[in-house]
């Protein structure tokens, strides 16, 4: 995220705010009229004192609040030991409020809100409000509990995660398996690539609708006739128990006389990074682990491994190791032990600086959990502009390319022209949304905003950025999507 002020003298007026998402997804948006409803938000409640007594109001005053609603929220699932983990904000820019704020939830007793947890449940939460011009800490008195949309192939998981991506999974090989991609071959176009956007809708009674269709025309009676003859009934999605429409975009790009392409990354590097039980860092990790972290991993079918990520400085050794285990317990464990390998025994592929390396550590297979680890490190790596080719690790690398992207637009935008388009004072956002694909080709730039011209310029910008190496998964390239928003007041 990119923080960008009165950066050129032409440019007084006008503030600019931007960070870029990659693999934008759909969020759920609650009003907050009926948020405030729901939760009952309280300066005086017990989380609000507590977190009041840990937050310094200086933290307060540098925030930026959602496009929509006054409020910042957190949300968070819990595992097993009912303790919370992946504990998210709405909003951005102020990476110490963050950080704070979870912390400190961390270490708040969840029985203090007054609720049993549910694993299969994702829960919500205010934090932050802002009344007139001030940012208090208000935070919800009761949570907002909501439950995915589940269907018979996904009942049997306990996460709301795993409920969740399996049931989405599920949607996009309906689609993926029912629609007749051939009909594409009767587009006369010059551009042999297709693109299908549009959302599948869960309504409140559990049925497959379909809403905001960005496909060619051929192909929307042929969508509409695949909901119509699919007959599947799911359960819908519920926010504190009620019935609520459930939203999930499917995006699918393919060429002419071809299909869209069906990764399962789980395990679709496995011949490439020949994960074993017996390799030596399995063997390490099996003198290290007792049989009863190993099964406190909290693995199913569907989430099945539990990986560790780093990056290695420039002595080669590991830096910014990370896991997705549900549980800080075990998660501090892994890591102090992964500490004490001796890396220097691991095979790597590829040895770029700015990889970021995984293994998988534990498997579930069979209903139970084993060590399992690569015998070579899997890695991945972000589109690395010629700017950046000097980063020492991933993490620089990240804060390089957002660097670059803040540099196009500071000494790019045309600050003369927005003043002068007659806008009213205030807020104002661009969105740039643009692929860089397997070749570092920046392609795909299209853009939403107030006025043509703020469209036009914004899509010039992007053009000028150099073109980069292409991001990397496993040992390939792979085509990414980002979206740019820009934010900037006008006087």
């Amino acid at each position: 995220m990119i923080y960008i002020e009165q950066f050129r003298e032409n440019m007084k007026k006008i503030v600019f705010l931007l960070f870029f998402i990659v693999f934008y997804s759909h969020a759920q948006v609650i009003s907050d009229r009926k948020y405030n409803k729901l939760t009952k938000p309280n300066t005086a409640n017990n989380l609000s004192i507590y977190l009041q007594g840990k937050i310094h109001k200086d933290l307060l005053q540098d925030i930026t609040f959602p496009k929509y609603g006054r409020k910042v929220t957190l949300s968070y699932y819990v595992n097993k030991d009912g303790k919370p983990y992946n504990i998210n904000f709405n909003s951005y820019r102020n990476n110490k409020l963050t950080r704070a704020l979870k912390k400190y939830m961390k270490e708040y007793s969840l029985d203090s809100l007054g609720f049993k947890a549910d694993t299969r449940k994702k829960y919500t939460i205010q934090i932050i409000s802002k009344k007139k011009d001030k940012n208090i800490i208000e935070c919800s008195t009761n949570p907002i509990e909501i439950t995915s949309p589940n269907s018979e192939s996904c009942k049997d998981l306990n996460f709301y995660s795993d409920i969740n991506n399996c049931f989405n999974k599920e949607l996009r090989n309906l689609f993926y398996n029912s629609i007749n991609y051939s009909l594409a071959d009767s587009i006369k176009t010059d551009n042999e690539i297709i693109n299908l956007n549009f959302k599948a809708l869960i309504d409140k009674e559990g049925k497959l609708k379909l809403r905001n269709l960005k496909v060619p025309e051929i192909f929307k009676k042929h969508l509409y006739d695949i909901v119509e003859k699919s007959n599947f009934q799911f359960k819908p999605q519920l926010i504190n128990g009620i019935p609520n429409d459930y939203f999930y975009r499917i995006r699918q790009t393919f060429n002419k006389g071809d299909k869209p392409n069906k990764s399962e990354r789980d395990n679709e590097f496995d011949d490439v990074f020949k994960p074993t039980t017996t390799n030596d860092f399995a063997l390490f990790l099996k003198e290290k682990l007792t049989q009863s972290d190993i099964n406190s991993a909290n693995l199913n079918r569907f989430n099945n491994r539990l990986k560790i990520y780093f990056e290695l400085d420039a002595k080669e050794k590991p830096i910014n190791i990370s896991t997705n285990a549900r549980s800080e317990k075990l998660e501090k464990k892994v890591i102090e032990i992964f500490k004490k390998y001796d890396i220097s025994k691991a095979t790597f592929l590829n040895n770029h600086k700015a990889n970021r390396y995984f293994t998988p550590i534990i498997l579930h297979n069979n209903g139970k959990n084993e060590v399992y680890t690569n015998s070579i490190m899997g890695y991945s790596r972000i589109p690395i502009f010629p700017e950046c080719e000097k980063s020492l690790n991933a993490t620089m690398a990240k804060k390089c390319y957002n660097q670059t992207i803040r540099n196009v637009v500071a000494y790019n935008f045309n600050a003369k022209m927005a003043s002068s388009l007659g806008l009213r004072p205030g807020k104002k956002r661009i969105f740039v949304n643009f692929k860089i694909d397997t070749l570092g080709n920046i392609t795909d730039i299209k853009s939403r905003a107030s006025h043509y011209l703020l469209k036009k310029e914004a899509e010039r910008i992007v053009k000028k950025l150099s073109k980069p190496a292409p991001a990397i998964f496993g040992n390939k390239p792979q085509t990414t999507n980002f979206t740019l928003p820009i934010t900037f007041s006008l006087d």
